[in-house]
């Protein structure tokens, strides 16, 4: 579980990148629980593919400058920031556990992946704004990758709800 009484908005680089860490472990889990081929071939990929953005999240941020962004009230990116961490499933280890227990069927497993998507783009969303203008096109590729899990799964599951 993340502290987030004293998250600071210079801390969103680490905090994206332990999304993305966390994104790996919770793929191979989900992975390691699915019986259905493709869907665990789907899900090691995305494993591999979220240690990679962890690693592009961590380049980043050796050379990351950040941007005030246009508020329309004092505080309000970190508001946005800190409520879309807090809500993140991984905010809560104990709860993620269960949700992942309790996935069973193949969809099921595949509907939790694209929570965890979902989540996650509307996170880079607001990290993009924080982000200096030379540096957004990196977020915007990674935003649109992550966009592009959330399709593969939704295809996925609607082919396994067909068979």
């Amino acid at each position: 579980m993340w502290n987030l009484s004293r998250f600071e908005p210079s801390e969103v680089i680490d905090l994206a990148a332990e999304i993305e860490k966390k994104g790996a472990e919770f793929y191979r889990r989900l992975a390691d629980k699915c019986e259905h081929l493709e869907a665990k071939k789907l899900l090691s990929y995305l494993a591999a593919e979220e240690d990679r953005h962890q690693a592009d999240f961590i380049k980043l941020g050796e050379d990351f400058e950040g941007t005030n962004p246009r508020e329309s009230y004092p505080g309000e990116y970190f508001d946005y920031m800190k409520s879309t961490a807090e809500t993140h499933m991984f905010n809560d280890d104990h709860r993620l556990t269960r949700m992942v227990d309790d996935a069973v069927s193949p969809e099921e497993i595949l509907l939790l992946a694209a929570s965890f998507e979902k989540d996650s783009i509307l996170f880079f969303i607001g990290f993009r704004r924080f982000t200096s203008k030379n540096k957004q096109q990196v977020v915007d590729d990674l935003i649109r990758e992550e966009e592009g899990h959330l399709q593969k799964l939704a295809v996925l599951r609607r082919q396994i709800g067909e068979e």
